[in-house]
C-alpha cells in the first residue's frame, strides 16, 4: 500500500514481500520498500504486472512473505514380499521431542495422508495385528512420499529373576529391544516375572532389561524365525545413581545417556537437577536435549554406588566435546 506525495515521494505504509512460484519450476520475488522516485515505482509495478502475465501463461501461486507452507505427507505401507498394500496399518506422526501430532490408519490402497507444517518429523508404523514389525523413520522432505516394506516378525520370550532373592524370585521389569532394522519395542513383565515381545524383527538385537533396585542389564541376542527361547536373566542388585545441575538460561527439555548400544531417558530436569538410576560401571554419554535439537554431549566414566557429576554449563560442554 503506497502513497504519493506531491513532492513526488512514496511513502510505504505496510512493507511485505511477496513471491510468485511457477509450475514449471523458477519463482519472482517482489520487495516492497519504501522508495522516494516514482520511477522506481512504476517499475516496481511493471514486474509486478510481468509476473501476472507469466502466471497466465506457466500456472503459479502467489505468496507473501509470512505465508507458512502445509505439505500432503503421504505414506504407503506394503509387503517387502509381495509389495502388496497393507491396510489397517497405523501411522503415528511424532515431532523429534517425542511429542505426537497425528495418528492415522493405512485404507485398503496400503496409503495414509494428512497435511502438515514442514518440519522434521519421525514417522513411525505399526500393526496393531501384531503380524509385522514396526518400523520408523525421520523426514526432512515432506514432499517425498515415504514408502515402508513391512515384513513379518518374530516372537521372543524370557524370564526375568533377581540375584537378590537367590535368582528363585520373580522380578517386575520394563524391557526394551533395539533391532538393527525397525523400530524398539516395548515391553514389561507379568506377574511372574516371564514376558513375550513381538512382532520383532529376525537377526541381532540388544535387550536392555530394567528394574527398580537393580543394574539396568543390556544383552545381545540373534534372533531366528517363529518362536525364539531366551532363557531366564537374572539381574543384580544395585547399580550406580548419576545426579548433577544444569545451569543455562536455556535448560535442555531432555536428557539422555546412551551406553552399550542402547539409550535411556528423563524428561526436564527438576529445578536444573537430574538423576539417573540403576546405571552399569564403565563409560558412557550424557546428551542434552532441547525439542529435539542437540545441545550438548558429555562423556562419563560411571562408578560407585552415587556419582555427582556437580554443575555441568551445557555451553562449556559442548565446546570441550
Amino acid at each position: 500500500s503506497e502513497r504519493q506525495s506531491e513532492g513526488d515521494y512514496g511513502a510505504v505504509v505496510v512493507p511485505r514481500s511477496r513471491s510468485f512460484h511457477f509450475n514449471s519450476g523458477f519463482s519472482i520475488m517482489i520487495q516492497v520498500t519504501p522508495v522516494s522516485s516514482r520511477s522506481i515505482s512504476r517499475w516496481s509495478s511493471r514486474v509486478s504486472l510481468a509476473a501476472v502475465f507469466l502466471c497466465l501463461v506457466f500456472g503459479c501461486e502467489s505468496r507473501y512473505s509470512d505465508y507458512v507452507e502445509s505439505s500432503p505427507l503421504e505414506v504407503w505401507a506394503v509387503r517387502s514380499d509381495e509389495e502388496r498394500p497393507i491396510a489397517g496399518v497405523e501411522v503415528r506422526a511424532l515431532l523429534a521431542s517425542g511429542k505426537e501430532l497425528v495418528s492415522r490408519y493405512t485404507g485398503p490402497d496400503g496409503q495414509a495422508r494428512w497435511e502438515h507444517v514442514e518440519g522434521d518429523l519421525v514417522v513411525r508404523v505399526e500393526d496393531p495385528e501384531g503380524r509385522y514389525f514396526p518400523q520408523e523413520r525421520t523426514v526432512k522432505d515432506l514432499k517425498k512420499p515415504l514408502l515402508f516394506k513391512l515384513s513379518e516378525g518374530v516372537s521372543a520370550s524370557l524370564d526375568i529373576r533377581s540375584a537378590g532373592d537367590g535368582g528363585a524370585g520373580p522380578l517386575v521389569a520394563q524391557v526394551e529391544v533395539w533391532p538393527m532394522d525397525g523400530a524398539i519395542v516395548h515391553g514389561s513383565t507379568r506377574p511372574d516375572g516371564s514376558v513375550d515381545l513381538e512382532p520383532l524383527p529376525p537377526g541381532e538385537v540388544k535387550l536392555l532389561i530394567s528394574a527398580e533396585g537393580h543394574v539396568r542389564t543390556v544383552l545381545d541376542f540373534t534372533l531366528g524365525e517363529a518362536e525364539n527361547e531366551l532363557g531366564q536373566v537374572v539381574l543384580q542388585p544395585g547399580g550406580t545413581t548419576l545426579k548433577g545441575r544444569l545451569r543455562a538460561e536455556e535448560p535442555p527439555t531432555e536428557l539422555s545417556f546412551r551406553f552399550r548400544g542402547v539409550s535411556i531417558k528423563i524428561p526436564a530436569p527438576v529445578r536444573g537437577s537430574f538423576e539417573f538410576t540403576g546405571l552399569p560401571a564403565g563409560k558412557g554419554t550424557l546428551v542434552g536435549w532441547r525439542d529435539g535439537r542437540e545441545l550438548f554431549r558429555m562423556p562419563v566414566d560411571v562408578s560407585g554406588p552415587v556419582q555427582d557429576l556437580g554443575e555441568i554449563d551445557p555451553e562449556l560442554a559442548a565446546v570441550s566435546e
